[in-house]
């Protein structure tokens, strides 16, 4: 009797884990400054449980490099836009949250890897009454501002963490599908697995040991790291235009050419 006693206590608490992990499969297009959904369409997905969720987009064995020639060039209110280069990390770009310690640690790229760590910034999130269906959940429109952009965010709470694609958290439910009002930051629903039953890590960040150089910095000097590349920018245009001669005007972007994070 205390043998089945054992057995059935340890089988429930294995479906309870089972019931708070799962993971959701969505596109990313992420498009700063461009006024629309005009960059490239990667893959990502977020794996979660009770304690952490874990981000990734991005990455090299997520994606097929055919497929991203074939994105390279595309147009948005008549602008073409061009893409050169390889736009994917082997690690790829993470957002790690920790519910505990209510922190984000996340990775970027520019010319040069950065790491950072900060504290989940709380969103005022207005929660709407109207509803969507995705992967045969229903989900609630939710909408708020962060960092310079107004979000709208369709949860259900059908999945009753507080998760979300990239660095939008904080509602009563897991969000399948988000983007500002331009979707230059576009996180679309593709699929999802709930409850999962295969064994997936949540995390923590992946950091190859060519990055060991980099450390984790704040949020603080993020924005420095930002403001640094604005003006590298504009000091390499003028140059470029001083070599081409004649009258050239130079216009040079700001942050938000950079980055989807706008920050006072």
């Amino acid at each position: 009797m205390r043998f089945l006693f054992i057995f059935f206590f340890l089988a429930s608490i294995t479906v309870s884990q089972a019931q708070n992990k799962g993971i959701v499969y969505y596109g990313h297009i992420e498009s700063p400054g461009k006024g629309g959904p005009a960059g490239l369409d990667f893959n990502a997905y977020l794996v979660f449980n009770k304690e952490a969720s874990y981000y990734v987009t991005a990455k090299d064995s997520l994606e097929k490099q055919t497929e991203l020639d074939e994105n390279q060039i595309k147009e948005v209110n008549g602008t073409k836009q061009i893409y050169l280069g390889k736009h994917t990390l082997p690690q790829g770009k993470q957002v790690y949250y920790n519910r505990k310690k209510d922190s984000l640690w996340w990775n970027k790229k520019f010319k040069e890897p950065v790491y950072g760590r900060e504290k989940r910034t709380q969103i005022d999130w207005k929660l709407e009454s109207e509803t969507k269906t995705f992967g045969g959940l229903t989900c609630h429109k939710a909408t708020g501002s962060f960092r310079g952009k107004n979000y709208t965010a369709w949860y259900t709470d059908e999945i009753p963490l507080p998760y979300g694609p990239w660095k939008l958290q904080g509602l009563p439910g897991l969000i399948l599908e988000a983007y500002d009002d331009k979707k230059e930051m576009y996180l679309y629903f593709k699929s999802v697995e709930y409850p999962l039953d295969r064994n997936l890590s949540v995390g923590p960040m992946d950091k190859p040991k060519v990055d060991s150089q980099y450390p984790y910095i704040s949020i603080e000097e993020y924005k420095q790291t930002l403001d640094k590349l604005v003006e590298r920018n504009k000091t390499k245009a003028i140059l470029i235009a001083k070599q081409m001669g004649g009258d050239v005007t130079v216009k040079t972007g700001g942050v938000e050419t950079l980055s989807v994070e706008v920050f006072d």
